[in-house]
């Protein structure tokens, strides 16, 4: 087995290498080793917004009924193993060192332009880690889109699941919702069962036809069956009653009825999964960087807000729950996001923002964000670290602070409020 510097060798080698659209490698590398693939069953994730709160939230229902369930998840938050998870355990360093040393040596006479990319070996590590713990059902999120995702080397699935769909990496989806929404129908496959929450209706005809084209059984959440029940933060749909909702924000009514439709599908497809305790599971879901509460005093929450349909949501929890509260905003965004959108959304709602730049190759300085925003009236603070970041919003000494942005960033941040509080 490889050491950890041959293995961060081999890892900063890809890396360097950028991303490559298409499946090629990655089915390359897969039949090389095995097609561990095929012996999993698979609730395959895509969409622009709700992907992790809905894998998390099916992860645990599923873990409460005794299944031992994979999941993939990205990026990285706080650990660099945190993507591969069985029943919400990590990889350990062993076993990822292995597992890589096992693609390394599969891909040994492969030529730069034949060596697969970071995420397509992060994915290619995490079927080989759930197929050789011999996981009964195991949960993929997409990285980006669908269709041409590294994710998508299943020939079939339990139930596809699309989240609400907006625009975002539009350079490589396309600049219209439609074909941004084609691009995620690719994880849809034929006679296999689909589900989407609801979306707009550009989105929701180009899912369909999709769908059509392809013979998916697919159809969207039938709000006939869901009871929103605002004032108690619970829902119900169908079999699953006065669920309450495991996460924070009110847009978490909709990703909560759209897991739990997937369950429904699940048991319609005789997958053995007890109301009670899937009801039971849900309470126990934990999902870091979206609204999470870091701190009661002062109050100050995280949360990966990265395009426009999430600084919508955002906007409602805040005027919902926070509407008299003085607001701090720390923003680190990278730049091929739509930011100018976002503040439009969000910087009429705060009193003060601290900008700072996530260390990301493709981060949008705290400088150029922070002109930006001198359009509103915000009092704007640039910060040259993290730690300079929480001091100066600490020092606004307003009700709350909610730091926003990149996912990437937000365990810097956390790290750094945890120092001064």
């Amino acid at each position: 087995m490889i050491d950890k510097n041959t293995a961060d060798a081999f890892v900063n080698k890809i890396t360097s290498l950028g991303s490559k659209p298409g499946l090629e490698r990655i089915k390359k590398i897969l039949l090389r080793l095995g097609s561990p693939e095929k012996n999993l069953k698979v609730i395959h994730v895509a969409g622009t917004n709700g992907k992790g709160s809905v894998c998390a939230m099916l992860q645990f229902a599923l873990m409460a009924c005794d299944y031992k369930v994979g999941k993939f998840s990205s990026p990285c938050v706080f650990s660099q193993y945190e993507q591969y998870t069985i029943n919400n355990d990590e990889i350990s360093e062993i076993e990822y060192l292995g597992f890589l040393s096992n693609i390394i040596d599969v891909t040994k006479d492969m030529s730069d332009d034949e060596l697969p990319t970071l995420f397509e070996v992060e994915v290619a590590i995490a079927i080989l880690f759930f197929q050789a713990n011999h996981c009964n059902i195991v949960i993929m999120e997409t990285g980006m889109g669908g269709l041409l995702d590294a994710t998508n080397v299943f020939s079939e699935v339990a139930c596809s699941v699309i989240t609400s769909i907006g625009k975002d990496h539009m350079q490589f989806l396309g600049d219209t919702l439609s074909d941004i929404a084609r691009h995620k129908a690719g994880i849809l496959k034929k006679g296999c069962y689909g589900i989407s929450v609801k979306q707009e209706e550009e989105v929701a005809d180009s899912l369909t036809e999709y769908a059509r084209e392809i013979e998916a059984k697919f159809q969207f959440v039938d709000y006939h069956h869901v009871k929103y029940m605002t004032n108690r933060n619970e829902i119900s749909v169908r079999e699953f009653k006065n669920v309450k909702l495991p996460f924070f924000g009110d847009f978490q009514f909709d990703n909560t009825a759209l897991a739990l439709e997937t369950l429904h599908i699940l048991r319609y497809q005789g997958f053995d999964i007890d109301v009670d305790r899937a009801i039971e599971g849900l309470k126990a879901a934990y999902l870091p960087g979206r609204m999470e509460k870091i701190s009661d005093k002062p109050l100050i929450y995280i949360d990966g807000c990265h395009n426009k349909p999430a600084a919508i949501r955002i906007k409602e929890t805040i005027t919902n729950h926070f509407a008299e509260q003085s607001i701090t905003f720390i923003m680190g965004v990278l730049k091929d996001k739509e930011v100018s959108k976002m503040l439009q959304v969000l910087l009429p709602l705060g009193k003060s923002l601290v900008t700072v730049t996530p260390v990301n190759e493709r981060a949008l300085s705290a400088n150029m964000l922070a002109n930006d925003c001198f359009l509103y009236d915000i009092d704007v603070a640039i910060a040259d670290s993290f730690d300079d970041a929480a001091k100066k919003a600490l020092d606004y000494n307003n009700d709350m602070i909610i730091a926003l942005g990149s996912l990437s960033y937000l365990k810097d941040i956390k790290e750094s409020f945890e120092r001064f509080i």
